[in-house]
């Protein structure tokens, strides 16, 4: 690997631990240049300044699961495993976290929702088929992700467990099997 690439890969990653942990807005430059032992220039130089290395860590950071799954049971059994295999405690924060610690910032929030529109909540639709069930559906993605990483109930139960993966199903099969208004 050249030097250059190095220090891009090294910037890419200190990014996006970065400001998908703690939001666009806290996070300075010379922070994330420190984080990855390099000088604050090269930020610049590899991608145009903060915004633009932003943008790089967001690429390829939603996976679609029309890709995978063409229906909502396949959809459910997709997310299953994603969770209860998903690694944890890993140094790069989650797209979940990147949503929730970004949507509300000045400077990066309506890039972040709209791109969790095209990218995650758009796809969804597409399998499910009604928005109110997309919606719900997309709570319970984001609602358990917050429980086991922000919240860390103590009697949620782990993601190795049955019960982990009876509970989660159970979730989004509700979602799913909504009846109410459908907007």
């Amino acid at each position: 690997m050249t030097k250059a690439l190095n220090t891009r890969e090294k910037l890419l990653f200190h990014g996006r631990r970065l400001l998908w942990a703690r939001g666009y807005s806290p996070v300075s430059l010379r922070q994330i240049a420190k984080a990855a032992d390099v000088d604050v220039a090269l930020i610049s130089r590899y991608f145009g300044g903060k915004m633009g290395l932003f943008d790089a860590t967001l690429a390829d950071a939603f996976d679609d699961p029309s890709a995978l799954a063409k229906s909502p049971e396949q959809l459910m059994d997709l997310m299953t495993q994603l969770f209860v295999t998903a690694p944890r405690g890993g140094e790069t924060p989650s797209v979940v976290r990147m949503i929730l610690s970004n949507a509300h910032d000045d400077d990066v929030g309506e890039k972040v929702r709209n791109l969790t529109h095209e990218k995650f909540y758009a796809p969804l639709l597409a399998i499910i088929g009604c928005p109110a069930r997309t919606a719900l559906f997309m709570s319970v993605l984001l609602g358990i992700s917050v429980v086991e990483k922000t919240i860390k109930l103590p009697d949620y139960p782990a993601p190795s467990t049955a019960t982990y993966e009876a509970q989660l199903r159970h979730m989004m099969q509700a979602a799913l099997s909504y009846s109410g208004e459908t907007q």
